[in-house]
Parts: structure tokens; sequence; C-alpha cells
């Protein structure tokens, strides 16, 4: 699937007599931000790592794992597709629902995702949990913290695999969009998968889509695509919940602890004229450009007021699990 740090596992430790101070801080781009996630009262939320690649390439660079012929060929026609397109936009969003010590949580954001090869990009916040708006001209790439309503301007990446890769600004988010950007989709969905199976056709939200379910050694996940030569990705489901138990921090007790990511996609185009002004990153009011995008301050005392998720417009509900 993706590299380690692309799929952000929140282990959240929560108290049924104060369950306001857990509410969660995230960025949407760990890598690009370079910080750990933090809650309102500044404890750090422990960020374990997804299962990294765990299948050797064998001769001819085709991976280890032999997939399903009907899984081989949804995924290499999404592959063709996308990688064949100049340009592809669509609505992402992920939801996240944390389960621990009886309390639930749950967090969600949408943003609008644009492309353009071989370099131009606009991942844009819409709603939900505040996290960064990454825009690339081609020239020029910002990463704007929308919560802090600060950005950092360098010079782009070269190609979309510069975006993926390392710690790129695609390469820490959680919208499983990073896959849907590289040189070879099929390999990158692949990466780290020990097992897969077709489990026919399913309707999600009224779409007719090929289901297919995939094993790595420390989550499982689900893949949702339209039938045909054109595929496109119409959900994805990670059970992150195996994985929790060794990677939770000092002191968290596994037990009871459950977590799912959901990415939802929508109004896919593929190969369509891009509106005017795609591409361009126009500060907000009061936006300050730094050479950092987070800095000493950040840890102040006052961040807490900058970047609380209600302040965010943040899908957020905890409530005691019954």
């Amino acid at each position: 699937m993706w590299i380690p740090v692309a799929l952000v596992m929140i282990v959240l430790k929560a108290s049924a007599e104060e369950p306001r101070t857990n509410a969660l801080v995230l960025s949407t781009n760990i890598a690009a931000t370079g910080v750990a996630a933090r809650d309102a009262t500044h404890a750090t939320i422990a960020l374990p790592l997804a299962a990294g690649t765990n299948q050797a390439p064998v001769a001819g660079g085709k991976l280890a794992v032999t997939p399903d012929p009907m899984v081989g060929k949804a995924l290499m026609s999404l592959a063709s597709h996308l990688q064949s397109a100049r340009t592809f936009r669509c609505d992402v969003s992920f939801l996240i629902n944390s389960e621990m010590e009886g309390m639930k949580q749950e967090i969600s954001a949408t943003y609008a995702l644009a492309v353009e090869k071989p370099n131009r990009l606009a991942l844009r916040y819409v709603r939900g949990m505040a996290g960064n708006n990454v825009i690339c001209n081609g020239s020029n790439l910002v990463i704007h913290a929308v919560s802090l309503n600060r950005y950092q301007e360098t010079e782009a990446p070269k190609s979309f695999e510069q975006f993926a890769q390392g710690v790129g600004p695609m390469s820490g988010n959680m919208l499983f969009a990073d896959n849907l950007i590289r040189e070879d989709i099929y390999a990158s969905i692949m990466e780290g998968v020990i097992k897969v199976s077709y489990a026919g056709r399913d309707t999600v939200d009224g779409v007719e889509c090929d289901h297919l379910k995939f094993t790595q050694e420390q989550f499982d996940w689900e893949l949702w695509l339209t039938p045909g030569l054109k595929p496109v990705v119409v959900q994805v489901l990670n059970d992150l919940s195996k994985g929790l138990g060794s990677m939770a921090g000092e002191g968290v007790s596994p037990k009871g602890m459950r977590m799912t990511v959901l990415n939802r996609f929508s109004n896919w185009v593929v190969e369509g004229t891009l509106p005017v002004g795609t591409f361009e990153f126009k500060p907000p009011a009061g936006a300050r450009k730094a050479d950092a995008l987070f800095d000493s301050d950040d840890e102040g005392p006052d961040r807490s007021s900058q970047i609380m998720p209600e302040e965010a417009g943040t899908t957020n509900r905890m409530e005691q699990a019954k």
C-alpha cells in the first residue's frame, strides 16, 4: 500500500472523567509539517507507523505476492487509467473512528484534489479537522497550515514521484491519494501486501464497485473501485486495530482498542479542463509566510487556542461506549 508514515494511527488514551481534554489536533500531512499531532493539553499522542514493505521484489520488478486474477485486472485497469491521464480531480475525505477504554471519538475532514502532470497539484482543505493546503504551480510549492494560517514556499518537486516519496508534501497524508499520483500505481498499492482477494461486486452510495480485500502485517484494508476499463477509487477502509497493541505507547493498554480510517472519493473528472486558478495560492487574510511551517512558539501555551478542533470545523464526537 503506502510507505509507513503515510498511514497515521492515533492512539488516544481517553478519560471518562475528562473527555474534552482529549480533543485532537491532527495534521493531514505529518511528513510535511514535521511535528506530531497533539491534544489540547499538549501531551503528545502516539503516532505509530504502519507496516513497511514486507514483500521483496522478484525478477522483473514484480512483487512477490500473487494476486487473484480479478484483483490484478481491477488494479491494472486503475493504474492504466490514471497513469495515462494528463489531469484528474476529485473530492476526497477521511473519517477516523477510534475506541479505547470505553471511549469513542470520531474525526473527519474533506479535501479537493486536482492534478496536472508532470508536477502541478492542488490539495485544498474544505471542511473538518484542519490540516494543510498543498499547492504546486509547477515552479513553486506552497504548504499552508490552515489552523495556524501560516505558509511556507519552496521550489516545486520535478515530478509527482517526489511528492509521494520520503518527506514529500503528499507522503504523510491519510487520503490514499498519494498512491494515485505515483509513476507505478499498481506497485504503490501492493507495497507491503501479503494477501489479497476479490470480494465480489458491492454498491457504495448507489455506485456499483469491485470490492478488494488486502492483508498487511499490522493492518488490513479494503478497496472499492468502479468496474470496467476506466475505473476510479470510490472508497478505502483501513482497519488498524490489530497493529495497535504492538504500537501503543508506554502506559497505554491495547485492551479494547480499535481504530478505522475510511476514505471516500467523489466527483471524479479524468482528463477534464481544470478551472482557472486551480494551482494558484492566494494567502488568506492574516496569513504569514515563514521559513518553517512550524516553530518553537507552536509548543507554547497559546497553541491550543489556535487549533482547537471546534474552531476548525471538526466533526469530533466522544461518548461512552455502550
